[in-house]
């Protein structure tokens, strides 16, 4: 008699309920690994603003907190337009800097 591997484990995945225990099994580990890349993307000085403040149109304010602060541009790689900052460095920023978070508005 041959055991039909195959068909047996399209039968189970079509159970709703082996559905809804992967889910749970598998949306943290999907969600972690999303964190983790999502943090060492590298953002343009517009990205970089929008995350940082929560909201469209802060790119002079970025500018401007980057020339106050030496350690945020210090972290920033390449020159003019092709500046990038990485979302980890901005974290770890705010992080440090008390009066940095209460410039972030949470969405």
């Amino acid at each position: 008699m041959a055991l039909d591997l195959a068909g047996a484990l399209a039968e189970a995945l079509a159970d709703p309920r082996v559905g809804a225990v992967l889910g749970k099994l598998f949306k943290p580990l999907v969600a972690q690994s999303l964190a983790e890349s999502s943090a060492d993307s590298w953002l343009t000085a517009k990205e970089a603003a929008r995350y940082l403040y929560g909201t469209d149109g802060k790119t002079e304010a970025f500018r401007k907190l980057r020339n106050a602060h030496s350690e945020l541009d210090r972290v920033g790689v390449g020159e003019g337009r092709q500046r990038r900052w990485k979302r980890a460095d901005i974290d770890q920023y705010l992080a440090s800097s008390p009066r940095a978070q209460r410039r972030r508005i949470e969405p």
